[in-house]
C-alpha cells in the first residue's frame, strides 16, 4: 500500500507542476468533505473493500487511477479547477490523521468513499471516515497545521473565511444503511420520517462545528435520486426507470434540508451558506438525457459484477461513448454529468440557492481578482481550456523530491 500511494503522490504532484491553467484564483482554497462521489483517494488509505484503485478508473484522469470513482474528474477537481486552483490529492494517511502539505492555491479533500452523515454508515464494508470524523481532520488542520504557514492568527482566520467549503453526503445512509436492514438495524430502529430527522438534525450539527471552525462560504449539495441509480435499482429489484419510493425518502431529506439550510443561513453569523438543489438536474438528466447530450442513461459505461458492490470490475474495458453516458459505475456518475453538474452549481442560475458560487465569491471583500467566470453551457472548454502552464512553485519542487526520495527508497 506505501508504494501505491507513494506512486499516487508523485504522479499528483508532476500533474500539479505541469498541467495547464486557465483561470484566475478565486478563493484562497477549496476544502472537500463527504463520500465516494467527491473523494480523491483518501478510500486507498484505509482498509476498505469499497475502493476503486485499478483499471478501469481513472481512463480520462491525466494520471489514471487515483482514488477517484469515476472515469476522470469529480464534481469538486472542476470546481477547483475553474476556482483557479490545484487538482486535490488524498490527505488522510493510514493513521486517520492528516498528511498535510500546504501551497498558496490548494484544494484539501477529506471525502471518504463509504461516509455518511452517521458514524456507523458504511462500516459493513470496511473502515469508514464519517463526516463528523472528517470535520475532526478539518479541525486539526486549523490547530496544528494552518497556524504553522501564517504569521498571526487573524492571517489564519481570513485564510479559512475566504476559502470555499463544499460538502457532499448523505446517499450511503441511505444506500448503505437503511437499506441494507441485514448489515444494519437503522430501519427496524426508526421509521424513515425518523430517520430523516435524525439525519437532517446531525447534519445540521456538523455544518454549524465547520462554522465554528471558521468556514463561512459553505456549499451544501442534495442527495441526488439515488432511486433511479443502477446499484439501487438492482438491490431494491425495481424494473422501472427509477425507484420513485426510495427516490421518494430522498426527496423528504432534501425537503428538510433545505428547511436546515435556511436556518443556518440565519443564525450563523456572516456566512453563506449555498444549497446545490440538483436533485431535479440529476433526476432531468436521467429522463431528458438528450437535452444534456446524454446518450445513455441507464446502463453503466463499465463492466459491473451483478450483486456486487457496484464498483467496475477491474481490468474490462468501459464503453467508448464515455462523453455521452451518464452513469460510469452502478453508484457514480460520468466525468461528463459531473462536468454539467459543478458548472451549474458555479455559475448557473437555476440549481443553486440563495446564489451560486461566482456570486457568493463576488458578495465578499477583499478577494483575489477574478477573471470572466466561464458559461454553464459550455463546462469542458471552461474547465479544461487554455495553454499556458502553470508556473512551479518552490512548495512543489521541494515536495516533488521528498517524494521522489520516499519512492525511492520504498521500491
Amino acid at each position: 500500500m506505501e508504494n501505491t500511494l507513494a506512486s499516487l503522490f508523485l504522479s499528483l504532484l508532476f500533474l500539479q507542476l505541469f498541467c495547464v491553467k486557465s483561470q484566475s484564483q478565486l478563493v484562497p482554497a477549496l476544502h472537500v468533505f463527504g463520500d465516494s462521489a467527491v473523494d480523491a483517494g483518501n478510500t486507498l488509505s484505509l482498509n476498505t473493500s469499497f475502493r476503486p484503485d485499478f483499471a478501469p478508473y481513472g481512463i480520462d484522469f491525466l494520471i489514471g487511477e487515483s482514488g477517484r470513482f469515476s472515469n476522470g474528474d469529480s464534481i469538486t477537481d472542476v470546481l477547483a479547477k475553474v476556482l483557479g486552483l490545484e487538482l486535490a490529492y488524498p490527505i488522510v494517511n493510514v493513521n486517520k490523521t492528516i498528511s498535510f502539505f500546504f501551497s498558496d492555491n490548494q484544494a484539501f479533500n477529506y471525502a471518504y468513499g463509504t461516509a455518511g452523515i452517521l458514524s456507523e454508515t458504511g462500516e459493513a464494508m470496511g473502515e469508514t471516515l464519517s463526516l463528523g470524523q472528517q470535520i475532526g481532520l478539518f479541525k486539526e488542520t486549523v490547530e496544528t497545521h494552518l497556524p504553522q504557514q501564517f504569521k498571526s492568527s487573524e492571517e489564519v482566520s481570513r485564510y479559512i473565511s475566504d476559502s470555499l467549503f463544499v460538502v457532499f453526503i448523505g446517499s450511503n445512509d441511505y444506500i448503505h444503511n437503511y437499506l441494507q436492514p441485514r448489515s444494519y438495524n437503522s430501519s427496524r430502529l426508526y421509521k424513515f420520517e425518523e430517520f430523516t430527522e435524525l439525519l437532517v438534525k446531525q447534519y445540521g450539527d456538523q455544518l454549524s462545528e465547520l462554522h465554528s471552525l471558521g468556514a463561512k462560504r459553505m456549499v451544501v449539495f442534495e442527495i441526488p435520486p439515488i432511486g433511479c441509480y443502477p446499484i439501487v435499482l438492482e438491490n431494491v429489484k425495481s424494473n422501472t426507470r427509477c425507484a420513485e419510493n426510495v427516490n421518494n425518502m430522498v426527496s423528504i431529506f432534501n425537503d428538510k434540508l433545505e428547511q436546515k439550510v435556511k436556518e443556518l443561513s440565519s443564525t450563523l453569523k456572516d456566512s453563506t451558506t449555498i444549497l446545490a438543489r440538483t436533485y431535479d438536474l440529476v433526476y432531468d438528466m436521467v429522463n431528458n438525457s438528450s437535452a444534456y447530450g446524454l446518450e445513455e442513461a441507464a446502463e453503466p459505461c463499465c463492466v459491473v459484477r451483478k450483486g456486487g458492490s457496484g464498483l467496475c470490475v477491474a481490468d474490462k474495458t468501459p464503453c467508448e461513448k464515455r462523453n455521452t453516458t451518464l452513469f460510469w459505475d452502478q453508484s457514480h456518475v460520468s466525468q461528463a454529468a459531473n462536468e454539467k453538474i459543478a458548472m451549474k452549481v458555479f455559475n448557473g442560475s437555476d440549481v443553486t440557492t440563495p446564489v451560486n458560487i461566482v456570486e457568493a465569491i463576488n458578495s465578499g471583500a477583499p478577494k483575489p481578482p477574478a477573471s470572466e467566470p466561464p458559461t454553464s453551457e459550455t463546462p469542458t472548454s471552461a474547465a479544461h481550456s487554455g495553454t499556458r502552464p502553470s508556473s512551479v512553485s518552490y512548495f512543489n519542487l521541494l515536495l516533488l523530491l521528498a517524494f521522489s526520495a520516499v519512492l525511492s527508497s520504498s521500491l
